[in-house]
C-alpha cells in the first residue's frame, strides 16, 4: 500500500534490502570527483538530499528536522527540479557525488 501511494504521489520506494545493496555498491566503487550542487539549492534542500543519501524515508526526514511530511515533499519536488534528479536512486547518487552521503 505504501508503494502505491509513493508512486501515485510520483515518487518510488525501494525495498531496504535494495537499498542497502545499492548504496554499498556505490560506496565500495572508486570514488568519483564530487559533482557540486546547483547553486540555488537552499540549506534546507541539502540537508534533504543528505537525509535521502542516508537512506531515510519522507516521514525519518520530517521527524529528524521536525517539519511535516508534505514539506519534506515540497523540498524533495524542488531539490529533483533545481538538480535534475529523475527518482531518490538519483537523488542518492547525486547525494553522493555531492559529498553528502
Amino acid at each position: 500500500a505504501r508503494a502505491i501511494r509513493a508512486a501515485a504521489a510520483g515518487q518510488s520506494v525501494l525495498d531496504r534490502e535494495v537499498q542497502d545493496r545499492l548504496l554499498a555498491t556505490v560506496r565500495t566503487k572508486a570514488p568519483a570527483p564530487q559533482q557540486p550542487l546547483p547553486a540555488d539549492i537552499t540549506p534546507r534542500e541539502r540537508e534533504v538530499l543528505t537525509l535521502i543519501g542516508q537512506g531515510l524515508p519522507n516521514r525519518a526526514i520530517a521527524e529528524k528536522l521536525f517539519i511535516s511530511e508534505a514539506t519534506v515533499k515540497t523540498h524533495i519536488n524542488n531539490l529533483f527540479a533545481k538538480a535534475d534528479l529523475r527518482d531518490r536512486a538519483d537523488a542518492v547518487r547525486r547525494a553522493i557525488a555531492a559529498g553528502l552521503a
